[in-house]
Formats: structure tokens, sequence, C-alpha cells
């Protein structure tokens, strides 16, 4: 179950970064190709929802298909070449069905072994002329929750953009934070409802610092979990580096205001963000945080 929540906020996160990175106002409309078959059904990434970043030294390429079938790409490192995925590794591949009333992905990095979870990605070329990325990959992913796993083979991405920021958000949009007791603030902030779910991510230009929380869209005013114990809420704290992707879940946080006619949420949240997988490691205090977000498209 760690391992699902882990891969369900990377996923989240993928999301946002693939709608703003293909889009013309970021000055790059250079069209790319992303295609591969799962469980041997041909699947191919809308042309508005395909993008790539390297942010951080980590390379990150996001699809997702016209039906919501979304494939994630995650490698730590910033060069072409090959790269294995598994459950000891750090880059690691995800499927996730958008439209599932469980936002929760399938992953290289969970299951027991090569046999239910893992593979192979291969960058081929990064033009930091043109910013496009291409590369080819096959893997298997699983997920835990329920013993399901996935074939996804013949994997082709082809000049997808890239970028190397992101851009700022609205000034009418905040999130923010004290992370271990330096003031800090999101300069992208995205807010989405897709199935009743309601995404809110924040971001640093860079990429390396992020804060995530998913909720139902239809959350009144008051307090609850953000640890994924109750469907539908998570949160987490990202520290992004050319060695590791690592998340930090959060353990509640509280919904101020959501006015369902404006579409516009407000709350606050404090949170110690804890590795679930080594819940006696490394922690990060997150205090006063606050967000004002508009979720309408």
């Amino acid at each position: 179950m760690k391992k699902v929540i882990i891969c369900a906020i990377a996923v989240l996160l993928g999301m946002v970064s693939c709608k703003k990175e293909t889009s013309v106002e970021n000055g790059n409309t250079t069209s790319g190709n992303f295609t591969a078959k799962i469980d041997g059904v041909q699947w191919s990434a809308s042309g508005t929802k395909e993008g790539a970043s390297i942010l951080g030294g980590v390379i990150t390429i996001t699809g997702i298909s016209a039906d919501n079938k979304q494939i994630n790409i995650t490698i730590t490192d910033s060069v072409a070449g090959s790269y294995v995925l598994s459950q000891s590794t750090t880059s690691f591949g995800a499927f996730a069905d958008i439209d599932s009333s469980g936002l929760y992905a399938f992953s290289t990095d969970q299951g027991k072994d090569s046999s239910q979870g893992g593979g192979t990605v291969i960058i081929t070329d990064i033009d930091p002329v043109a910013k496009t990325i291409s590369g080819t990959f096959s893997f298997n992913v699983y997920r835990d929750l329920d013993g399901r796993e996935k074939s996804i083979t013949d994997g082709v991405f082809t000049k997808i953009p890239y970028v190397t920021t992101l851009p700022p958000t609205s000034n009418t949009d905040t999130l923010k934070a004290s992370i271990d007791n330096k003031a800090w603030a999101a300069t992208h902030i995205e807010a989405t409802v897709t199935q009743g779910q309601l995404t809110i991510v924040g971001a640093s230009a860079d990429g390396t610092q992020s804060i995530g929380i998913l909720m139902p869209s239809a959350t009144a005013a008051g307090t609850f979990q953000l640890d994924g114990s109750v469907p539908g809420y998570l949160g987490a704290y990202t520290l992004l580096s050319g060695s590791s992707t690592n998340p930090f879940v959060s353990t509640k946080g509280t919904v101020t205001e959501n006015n369902t006619v404006t579409l516009r949420i407000k709350g606050s949240f404090t949170f110690t963000a804890s590795d679930p997988g080594n819940p006696a490691g490394a922690s990060h205090s997150i205090t006063s945080g606050m967000f004002s977000v508009y979720y309408g498209q």
C-alpha cells in the first residue's frame, strides 16, 4: 500500500507537468509522438497531453490518451542511455487509469521481482537546441494493492518537447508553507478535477520541491486525514534530486473553505511528512501551509 501511495503521487505530479509542458504558452509548439501497447492493446498519448521535463537532474516523460489512460516514466538522471527499472532502482515507470474511482497507480517498483514489475527505458536522444527527447521502453507494472499487473510493450516516444523550468502560475492562486522552518511558496500551481477528485499541486520553478493534495471536489470545510487511509484523500511533500524522487506523505490537513459555486477552494495545512517506506527515517516539518486556488476549467 505504501508504494501504491507513492506512485499515485508521482502520477498526479506527472499529470500537472504534462498539461503545461505541451501548451503553446510555453513557446514550444513542437509536436511529438508517444505510443505503446498495454496488454497488447494499442495506446497513444493525445497530442495535447504529452510532455517531458528535465528538472533537478531527473527526466520525467508523461503521456495521457484520449480515454485518460496515463503512462509516466521517471529517470533519475539527465543524459541519454539505457536505464533498468526494478524494485531496487530509483527510476520507475507507472500506469494509471485517470478515470478510475481509485487513482492508484501500477508501477515497476511494486511486486516481488522482475516477473511482476520491471523493464527497461532507453533514452536515445536529448536535443538541447530543439529541447526534445526521444527513446523506447518496455516494462511490466504491478499494483500491490490488489495484485493486478499490466504489460507495457513496444513503447516509443519521439521528439517529445521538454522543459527545464515550470512557468509561473496566475497571481490569483497561492500555495505556500514553511518547510523545515524555511518559508516556501509555489511558483507553479495547478488545480484540476477528474472523476470527482480535486488535485492541487504547487511546485518551485525548477521542479525540485512540490506539495500535492488530493481530495474529493465536494469536500466541505473541516479536518481530514491526508495519509491515504481514507479513500480519495492524499497529500505529500516531494523532494526531487538527480539521485532520487522522494515523496514524503502527510498525516493530516484542514480545508477551511470550498465554494462549489465559484470553484475556488481555500485551506490550511500543517503536517509532518515522512517516508512511507521508512517511517523511522528522515522527515520534514510542513507548517503554516495555506492554499487558495481556482479549479474550474
